[in-house]
């Protein structure tokens, strides 16, 4: 099973251009992914031309879709979305914490757990886009990873976690899962911050992994290739350029 998570930046072309319903899901498409997490997803909203973009994306990749909202945002929502080739069988969105709690105006995070089925194989999916300050998504990953202590496994952790692998990979390994290792992905074009991760658990063996930048947003997608093993996380081929 091959896995993305993709910050789209609500739809646009690169960071500054138009929004393009059309061409993400172009992009989308060519990932030749079972699993899509997409983060900065508008649904309804003015500054996109109230268009639904995961449903885009999803219907160019002919992948079933649900999208999680964490806020509204002028004429519509702003949130999550995960995309499936293969069933989608339950979903829920949960916000997580506002460091601290009494800052109400603070931007609010969530994340999107789903039960999928790709060629009859159940997986646990949590996808994820965490708040910039790091006092504040440290506690949301933590309360990520909470969360997903019970789920059933295997198990996916991915999205923008707007952390870097020194902090991400211990939160990991305390909690059970494997951090998948990978090039910079932020921002596009000239690349240098490692901020969107993969997460697994020790029953997933990773294989390729490709940070591949597009035409769209100011984030390079992250594709993992994984399978089930029944065996801890041990090796993982050379990382693709």
């Amino acid at each position: 099973m091959r896995v993305a998570t993709f910050n789209i930046h609500h739809g646009t072309v690169g960071k500054q251009g138009p929004v393009d319903p059309d061409r993400l899901g172009e992009v989308c498409a060519g990932f030749g992914a079972d699993v899509i997490a997409l983060e900065e997803v508008d649904l309804g909203t003015y500054r996109g031309h109230r268009a639904d973009l995961a449903a885009a994306a999803a219907r160019a990749c002919g992948m079933v879709h649900v999208f999680g909202p964490s806020r509204r945002f002028p004429g519509g929502w702003y949130g999550n979305a995960l995309l499936v080739r293969g069933d989608l069988e339950s979903w829920s969105v949960t916000g997580l914490p506002k460091v601290p709690s009494w800052r109400l105006w603070q931007e609010r995070r969530t994340v999107l757990q789903a039960a999928v089925r790709v060629d009859g194989q159940p997986w646990s999916i949590a996808a994820t886009h965490l708040a910039v300050p790091q006092g504040v998504n440290g506690p949301q990953l933590d309360r990520v990873l909470d969360l997903v202590a019970d789920r059933p496994r295997p198990l996916v952790v991915l999205g923008d976690l707007n952390r870097f692998p020194s902090t991400v990979e211990p939160a990991a390994r305390a909690a059970g899962l494997a951090y998948v290792p990978h090039g910079p992905t932020n921002p596009v074009p000239h690349r240098r911050l490692v901020i969107d991760h993969v997460l697994v658990s020790p029953d997933v063996r990773v294989g390729a992994v490709e940070v591949r930048s597009t035409p769209m947003s100011d984030h390079a997608a992250l594709l993992v290739d994984l399978e089930v093993s029944g065996l801890p996380v041990e090796e993982r081929r050379p990382e693709r350029s």
